[in-house]
């Protein structure tokens, strides 16, 4: 049985541990609370293929983490919004679009700071398998 397919603005979804925040002092210490992350796909679908009259989600799809983590320290390496991004890693082996795997419900997927995240396809009239 297959899961409902991706399209755009379908969101990779998250949790964030790994970011560095300002200390008392100032200097870089580890968030004290994880922070979500969900990023809407926008960018690298294929436009050729529509389902419900939108471009379906692929292998290389991506987006921003949208509202942006904010409050990071300096040196953490994803203070800048745009490097908080999400990304299919992985559609599907047998359905593909535009010569990419198509992504699913539960399709290997990053979140930011490459961990892994869920991506919960929307597109439920049409059901692609692994």
């Amino acid at each position: 049985m297959g899961a409902p397919a991706a399209v755009t603005g379908d969101q990779i979804t998250a949790t964030c541990a790994v970011h560095q925040v300002p200390g008392p002092t100032g200097t870089p210490i580890p968030s004290p609370a994880p922070l979500p992350f969900a990023a809407p796909l926008t960018t690298g679908l294929a436009a050729t293929v529509l389902v419900g009259g939108r471009p379906v989600a692929v292998a290389g799809s991506a987006g921003l983490n949208t509202p942006p983590h904010v409050g990071l320290h300096v040196s953490d390496p994803f203070m800048v919004p745009a490097a908080q991004q999400g990304q299919v890693v992985a559609g599907s082996a047998t359905v593909l679009a535009e010569g990419r795997g198509v992504a699913y419900s539960g399709c290997q997927v990053t979140g930011c700071a490459q961990l892994p995240g869920l991506l919960t396809g929307s597109a439920a009239t049409v059901l692609v398998g692994p």
